[in-house]
């Protein structure tokens, strides 16, 4: 009888510690080690946003940034670092700044893949446009990144940052987007990206790239309205150096945060986009 109840209460513990149940609860972290995510989830508006769902305006309080009505910093990108290009990135990069002696300003649209020929812009860009606002929605596995514009500019592209461990794929096919995985440091959301299509711009000066580029951002959440992202771009096959741009844009009020155009295909069907233009 003896030799049975001893029998009966091992098969016992040994159909516990086989169940799901007790696995998974074996495998949680200790009480108070759970990683704490920040918050970074809002719309993040571009400086032409307007509150009231007016037309946009190039002069809001003396700047281009309407994120001062709502209490944040102006939006504003910023070169941390100046890239050191190597000849040939260099030679693009004069090109269609001939006449442009201001090394801030933009240059010209029409000169522009993504004006002239409706080329989707690269992430880096995008993040760190004037002229393009996004949505951020933050999920255990990705963090999505949902991009519009107050007139189309960035025709709903999409973003996903997979923040569940995973690496780089082997063998990567270049897209548009490249493939980005993240992880939270503290309070900031730090973004690893490559695999990103050559052909197109860094930013709206008309820093070039080729397929080597490599993206590290940082995202944080500077207070409850603003939020700072921080661009380091690493390409020796164009630059001589790692350097660095950054933005601070301005949480969105409630409401619609994005109009609902595509505006290029809309300007190609009507033949007024600029790469009809250019052919005159």
């Amino acid at each position: 009888m003896r030799h049975g109840l001893i029998a009966c209460a091992v098969l016992m513990i040994g159909m516990f510690a086989g169940s799901p149940l007790l696995a998974q609860t074996a495998s949680s972290p200790a009480a108070g080690s759970a990683q704490t995510i920040p918050d970074l989830s809002g719309i993040w508006e571009e400086p032409l946003y307007q509150p009231d769902g007016g037309r946009p305006r190039f002069d809001v309080c003396g700047e281009p940034a309407c994120a001062r009505l709502l209490g944040a910093p102006p939006v504003r990108a910023i070169t941390v670092e100046e890239p050191q290009m190597l000849p040939w990135a260099e030679e693009k990069y004069k090109a269609v700044r001939q006449g442009i002696e201001d090394p801030t300003a933009s240059a010209p649209q029409v000169t522009d893949p993504w004006f002239s020929a409706c080329m989707p812009a690269n992430p880096a860009r995008m993040m760190l446009s004037q002229v393009i606002g996004f949505e951020l929605r933050q999920f255990p596995d990705v963090v999505l990144l949902l991009f519009g514009g107050p007139a189309g500019e960035a025709d709903h592209a999409v973003r996903r940052i997979y923040v569940d461990g995973r690496g780089h794929p082997p063998d990567l096919r270049p897209t548009w987007m490249g493939h980005s995985i993240g992880r939270y440091d503290s309070d900031t959301l730090v973004v690893d990206t490559i695999g990103i299509k050559e052909g197109r711009r860094l930013d709206f000066q008309g820093h070039t790239h080729s397929d080597a580029l490599h993206l590290v951002e940082r995202i944080r959440r500077v207070n409850q309205k603003s939020l700072e992202v921080e661009v380091t771009f690493d390409d020796p096959k164009a630059y001589k150096n790692t350097w660095r741009k950054k933005i601070v844009r301005g949480l969105a009020p409630p409401g619609p945060g994005f109009w609902e155009d595509v505006l290029c295909e809309e300007l190609l069907r009507m033949g007024t986009h600029y790469s009809a233009e250019s052919k005159k």
